[in-house]
């Protein structure tokens, strides 16, 4: 006879709900934990983007407040921008980054958070907005998180932006500010992510020029920089080519007055002719050769309450080419360079470089003369003009 058939029982149906279940609960929690840890992460990195920003500013912020106090020190000029492919943060022709140096600031002030240099807008290159440059107007870019065209601690600079707003702030010479892009487009030509910090300095004790200074009269001829000129003020104690100082103050005549001398890299000395006819910087021994001006070291050669125009150099070399560079200030801030090409040079006989001159043309007070390459030389002759003179 014929057995009935077994019903299925609902057990493995069931268990087979319960496992699906937790496994789904499984799921679950795992896409809660990720979320929660993806939301951490952001948060985190929100946190770490916006500490970045305020140390940014607070940075730019202390630049700021160091360009006033120049200004106001320096009979309302401020002073060029440092090279980025330099390491030192002074001034130099050309600069385009924060001369954290010149300004007194610490070296950490005149980089981002990011570590890139804070590119420095001089006033008369700052155009806000498309508008015409300001002449009172500084400016300073940090090229945020990205760091397109900003220049590196070691002296290099980052791959140009494509965005042309970041471009307009790294280009030279007509440089833009802008402001950030809005909305949510992230692509190559529309990222944005500059820092920017401007301000109008107060002029209202300022004349339209440069502070006054007495210019120099005529065309003074060349001041022969032997002993009996260097002792004109005071008494140098020699002994025998070394003066023992770095800094001598001698007297140029009714038409300069006062003019400074100063060394760096040693004491100023004098060289082998009996009293002395010319003078470099003596490192040690003082011999011909380590008595001479070579590289780096530099005299710098100042004046007291005058300006000029021009300027002649005199120099005695040691070898049969000489090269020199001749940087100008004025206020204690460079504002131009000269670098000589290779010329012959005769023993014993000086080679003068004639009519010197800031690019573009600008009255100065100070001149800083150093030998470039393996050149060793003494300054034989110096020679302040004023505009319209020939002078060599």
């Amino acid at each position: 006879m014929p057995q009935p058939a077994l019903r299925p029982t609902a057990a493995p149906a069931m268990r087979s709900r319960q496992v699906g279940g937790a496994v789904l609960a499984l799921v679950v929690s795992l896409l809660v934990t990720a979320a929660a840890t993806l939301a951490i992460r952001l948060a985190g990195q929100v946190s770490e983007k916006t500490a970045q920003q305020q140390l940014t500013q607070q940075r730019m912020a202390r630049i700021g407040s160091a360009l006033q106090a120049y200004w106001m020190v320096h009979g309302c000029t401020l002073p060029a921008g440092a090279l980025g492919s330099a390491s030192t943060g002074d001034a130099a022709p050309g600069g385009t980054t924060v001369p954290w140096r010149t300004l007194g600031l610490a070296r950490d002030d005149a980089f981002d958070a990011w570590g890139r240099k804070i590119r420095y807008l001089s006033p008369g290159s700052v155009a806000q907005f498309g508008a015409p440059a300001q002449p009172s107007t500084w400016a300073l870019v940090s090229h945020g998180p990205t760091g397109f065209g900003g220049w590196l601690a070691s002296g290099q600079q980052m791959p140009p932006p494509v965005n042309a707003d970041e471009l307009a702030n790294v280009n030279g010479g007509g440089l833009q500010l802008k402001t950030e892009t809005a909305g949510t487009d992230i692509a190559p030509a529309n990222l944005f992510d500059d820092a920017l910090l401007w301000g109008t300095l107060d002029t209202a004790d300022c004349s339209a020029t440069p502070p006054a200074t007495p210019p120099v009269v005529g065309a003074p001829t060349a001041l022969n920089l032997t002993t009996a000129l260097l002792n004109s003020i005071a008494p140098v104690s020699y002994s025998g080519r070394d003066s023992n100082t770095t800094s001598i103050t001698i007297d140029g005549g009714a038409a300069l007055g006062n003019i400074t001398i100063t060394s760096s890299g040693g004491n100023i000395s004098r060289n082998g002719v009996p009293n002395g006819t010319a003078i470099g910087v003596c490192t040690t021994g003082c011999g011909n050769n380590n008595s001479s001006l070579s590289f780096p070291e530099t005299l710098s050669f100042k004046l007291d309450g005058k300006t000029a125009e021009k300027f002649a150099l005199g120099v005695l070399s040691l070898d049969p080419t000489v090269q020199v560079a001749v940087t100008f200030r004025r206020n204690g801030s460079d504002i131009g360079l000269y670098v000589s090409p290779v010329v012959p040079a005769v023993s014993g006989v000086p080679t003068v470089f004639a009519d010197l001159m800031p690019s573009p043309a600008s009255p100065f007070d100070e001149v800083v003369v150093q030998p470039q390459g393996s050149s060793r030389l003494f300054v034989a002759s110096i020679r302040f003009c004023a505009a319209g003179s020939t002078c060599n």
